[in-house]
C-alpha cells in the first residue's frame, strides 16, 4: 500500500513539478488559504438565512438606516445607540449596488425602495438583495477575523499555532452566525483583534506605525460599538511595557498620541456625533442607562456575580468542554509568555466591566472570541512544548500535537458545515406556501391573512389572484368554491398589546374543522448553532415583531357567521371638537393626554375601529409625566428609558364596562391601527384613547365599521 502512494506521488511531482514546488514552498500559506476559504464557505451559508424575512431584531437599526440615507439624500443617521461607522459602510455597499440595480433596470427610482420608515413595520424589506450585500460585508469582516487570529497566535508562537487559533474561530458557531447579519458583534470583534495584533507588533518590533495603526483601530471599534472603547487598554499596556525597554517610549507624543488619535478617527467615522451633539448624547446617554439600569424584557439580570456567573455559562456553552480545557491550558503559556497577559488583559477587563450591567445578551462578547481562539492554539503549543521536554525521545512529536488539534476541530468542523448547508437551503414557511400552492389545481383565488405579513417578492410568483385580508374579515365573508385561505396556525406576542386581539383571531383559526385543512406548512428543522432555536418548528406568527418561519395551514373553508356588508357607522372625526385630527400631547393633563368619544348606539354584532396614528420626532420634555399602572405592567424606570418612544392605549366601553383594550405603538408615519370588538346585545359605545408617553402624538380618520 505505502509503496502504491508513494509511486502516486511520485508521479504526480513528476508530471506537475511547479504544484510540488508551490505547495512545498508555500505549505503554510496554502493550509491558511484552505482555512480562510472553508470559513467563506460557512459564512456564506448564512448570507440568505431568512431571506426575505427578517429573522434578527437589529438588522433593520445598520441596513434600513443606510437605505433611508440613500433615499433622503440625509447622511445624519438620526441614532446614535450604536455607532455610525456600520452605517456608513454599509451605505457604500448600498449605493454601489444600487447603481448596479439601475443599470440593469430592475430599480428605475430610490423612491421604490420601502423601508420600516415608509411603512411603519419596523422589519420591512422591499429589496432584499441589499440585505444580503450588508450581510457579505459583515461576513467579509468575520473571515478578516479569522486571519488576525492566525496573524496574534503566528506572532506569539509560530505558525502552527496559528492555524489552530484560525481553524478553531472559523468553525466557531457563534461567531460563524453572528457573521452572517447585518449587525455590529462580528464587525468590531475584527477592529479589536487588529487592536491586539498591533499591540504585539509594537512590542515585538518597536516600530511606531503599529503603536499608531493600534490606536487608530481603537477608534473604528467605537464608532461601531461603544463598550469597545476599553480596548484601548492594549495600546496603553504594550506602551508602559516598552518604556521598561526603550527610552522613546517614554516620549510625550506617545502618551499625547493614546487619547488623541482614538478621538480623532472616532468623530471622523462619526462626524454627526459632533453636528448632532444633543442627539448623540442623549442616546449615548440612553443606552448607558438601559444596559445598567433600566434591562430588556427577558434579558435582564442582576449585576455582578450574577451576570459574571452566566456570561462564564454562555462561554462555555458555545465552546464546550473542550474548548474550556484548552482555554485553560492556554493560559497556563503566561507563566513562559508574559505577553500572553497582554491578550488576557482585554477580555479579563471586558468581563469585569460588563459585568456592571443588567443587560446580557451573549452576542456584546462576540469580539471576546478571537482571543479565546488565540489561548486554544496556544494550548497545543504548550502540549507540544510538553512532550518535547517530558519525552526528548519522541518523534516528531509536532505530528502528534496536529492529529490531536485535527481531532478535536474536524468534527467542529463537519457540523458547522452540515448546519450551514441545512440553513442555506431552509426556505421560510411563507416562501414554501407560495411553491405549494402553485403545485396545486383547480384554484381560482387565494386569501392570505394578512398577520402573516406576506412578502410582494413570494406573492409576485403566485400563479393565482390573491387578496390579503385580517383573519377576522376572512371570517366575516362567505366561503368561495376554488378559494383557497392560508392562515397561521398559532398566534401571539412579544409584550401584552395585542392579547385581546389575538384571543380573537386564534379562537376563529381553532374552530376551523380538520376535514377543511388541506395542508400543514412547517420548517422540520431545528438549529442548535447557538444553543437556542435558530429556525423553529411550529413557530408562532407574532403580531408585535418579526415572526421567525411561522406555521400555516391551508384551508378550503374557515368558519363564519353571516354579518352585514361592510359600511361605516359613523366617523367620530366629523363628531370631534377638534375637526380631523387631534393632538394627544401628554397623559398628565387629563384634557390633552386623553380623548373620549361621544357615546353611540350599536346594534348587536362585530365592529372594527380603525384610526391612523404617528408620533412627532422628538419627545416633549416640558411637562412632567405622571404614570399610571396599566395591564402591560412596564416600570416607571423602564418607561423613563423610553421616553423616545411613543404608545397609545385604546379602551372600548360598551355600557360604560370595559369591553377590550389594547396598546398601539404609533411610528413617525401615519399607520392604520385596528382593534376588533363584537357587541352580544345592542349597547352604547364610547371609546378612549389615552397617549401613555410624554411624546406629542396626532390621530385622525376614527372610524368604526360594521362588519
Amino acid at each position: 500500500m505505502s509503496d502504491f502512494i508513494a509511486s502516486i506521488k511520485a508521479n504526480f511531482n513528476e508530471r506537475y513539478p511547479g504544484i510540488h514546488h508551490a505547495i512545498v514552498k508555500h505549505y503554510f500559506t496554502s493550509i491558511i488559504i484552505l482555512i480562510i476559504f472553508f470559513a467563506f464557505i460557512l459564512r456564506y451559508f448564512q448570507l440568505n438565512v431568512g431571506l426575505p424575512y427578517l429573522y434578527f431584531w437589529d438588522e433593520p437599526l445598520t441596513a434600513s438606516n443606510a437605505l433611508q440615507m440613500i433615499k433622503t439624500g440625509d447622511y445624519n443617521p438620526h441614532f446614535f445607540k450604536y455607532g455610525s461607522l456600520m452605517i456608513y459602510l454599509n451605505l457604500l455597499i448600498d449605493q454601489l449596488y444600487r447603481i448596479y440595480l439601475s443599470l440593469t433596470g430592475d430599480l428605475a427610482s430610490v423612491e421604490n425602495i420601502r423601508i420600516g420608515a415608509d411603512t411603519g413595520w419596523h422589519w420591512t424589506i422591499s429589496h432584499p438583495s441589499f440585505y444580503f450585500w450588508n450581510r457579505f460585508l459583515t461576513a467579509t469582516m468575520g473571515i478578516a477575523t479569522v486571519f488576525i487570529a492566525y496573524l496574534i497566535s503566528r506572532s506569539i508562537c509560530n505558525r502552527w499555532t496559528g492555524i489552530i487559533s484560525a481553524l478553531f474561530l472559523s468553525v466557531l458557531p457563534i461567531h460563524i452566525v453572528h457573521s452572517g447579519f447585518v449587525t455590529m458583534d462580528a464587525p468590531v470583534a475584527l477592529f479589536v483583534s487588529l487592536v491586539a495584533l498591533f499591540s504585539i507588533l509594537f512590542i515585538d518590533q518597536k516600530k511606531i506605525i503599529y503603536f499608531i495603526l493600534g490606536l487608530i483601530c481603537v477608534g473604528f471599534a467605537t464608532a461601531i460599538k461603544y463598550n469597545s472603547c476599553l480596548v484601548i487598554l492594549l495600546p496603553i499596556a504594550s506602551l508602559i511595557w516598552m518604556s521598561y525597554r526603550d527610552e522613546l517610549s517614554r516620549q510625550k507624543f506617545y502618551w499625547l498620541a493614546i487619547p488623541c488619535l482614538p478621538a480623532v478617527t472616532f468623530f471622523f467615522m462619526m462626524p454627526y456625533a459632533i453636528l448632532d451633539f444633543p442627539n448623540f448624547i442623549k442616546d449615548v446617554l440612553h443606552q448607558i442607562n438601559y444596559y445598567k439600569t433600566t434591562g430588556h424584557p427577558g434579558a435582564t439580570i442582576s449585576p455582578g456575580w450574577d451576570y459574571f456567573a452566566f456570561q462564564i455559562r454562555e462561554f462555555y456553552q458555545n465552546i464546550g468542554l473542550t474548548g474550556t480545557i484548552l482555554f485553560a491550558i492556554g493560559l497556563a503559556g503566561t507563566i513562559s509568555r508574559p505577553v500572553l497577559l497582554l491578550i488576557l488583559l482585554f477580555p479579563a477587563s471586558y468581563l469585569v466591566f460588563m459585568s456592571g450591567m443588567t443587560v446580557n445578551f451573549h452576542r456584546n462578547f462576540i469580539q471576546v472570541y478571537p482571543f479565546i481562539a488565540v489561548f486554544t492554539g496556544v494550548a497545543f503549543y504548550n502540549l507540544h512544548a510538553a512532550l518535547t521536554r517530558f519525552y526528548p525521545k519522541l518523534k516528531k512529536p509536532i505530528l502528534i500535537v496536529c492529529l490531536a488539534a485535527m481531532l478535536v476541530l474536524l468534527p467542529r468542523a463537519y457540523d458547522a458545515y452540515q448546519t450551514g448547508i441545512v440553513l442555506h437551503n431552509t426556505r421560510d414557511t411563507r416562501s414554501t406556501v407560495i411553491d405549494t400552492l402553485n403545485a396545486m389545481e383547480n384554484v381560482q383565488k387565494v386569501v392570505f391573512a394578512r398577520e402573516l405579513r406576506i412578502h410582494k417578492q413570494d406573492l409576485d410568483r403566485l400563479k393565482y389572484d390573491y387578496a390579503i385580508q385580517p383573519i377576522e374579515i376572512m371570517s366575516a365573508e362567505q366561503n368561495r368554491d376554488r378559494t383557497h385561505y392560508v392562515l397561521p396556525v398559532e398566534i401571539s406576542q412579544i409584550y401584552t398589546y395585542h392579547q385581546g386581539e389575538i384571543q380573537t383571531k386564534q379562537a376563529i383559526i381553532n374552530k376551523i374543522p380538520d376535514e377543511h385543512i388541506l395542508q400543514y406548512i412547517d420548517n422540520n428543522y431545528i438549529g442548535q448553532n447557538i444553543g437556542k432555536d435558530y429556525i423553529k418548528q411550529n413557530a408562532a406568527t407574532m403580531l408585535d415583531v418579526f415572526s421567525t418561519s411561522p406555521s400555516l395551514i391551508i384551508a378550503n373553508q374557515i368558519p363564519h357567521e353571516p354579518l352585514h356588508p361592510s359600511t361605516i357607522a359613523f366617523d367620530t372625526c366629523k363628531l370631534s371638537p377638534t375637526g380631523v385630527q387631534i393632538n394627544i400631547r401628554n397623559t398628565a393633563t387629563l384634557r390633552d393626554g386623553v380623548i373620549t368619544t361621544p357615546s353611540y348606539h350599536l346594534k348587536r354584532g362585530r365592529y372594527l375601529f380603525t384610526f391612523q396614528a404617528n408620533k412627532s420626532a422628538t419627545p416633549e420634555r416640558s411637562k412632567s409625566f405622571i404614570f399610571r399602572e396599566y395591564e402591560t405592567k412596564i416600570t416607571v424606570k423602564r418607561l423613563n428609558a423610553f421616553r423616545e418612544h411613543a404608545s397609545i392605549k385604546v379602551s372600548i366601553f360598551a355600557d360604560q364596562t370595559l369591553l377590550t383594550q389594547q396598546i398601539f405603538i404609533p411610528t413617525e408615519n401615519f399607520a392604520q391601527m385596528d382593534a376588533f370588538f363584537s357587541l352580544e346585545k345592542n349597547q352604547r359605545v364610547s371609546v378612549k384613547i389615552e397617549n401613555l408617553y410624554p411624546v406629542k402624538t396626532t390621530v385622525k380618520q376614527l372610524k368604526i365599521l360594521a362588519l
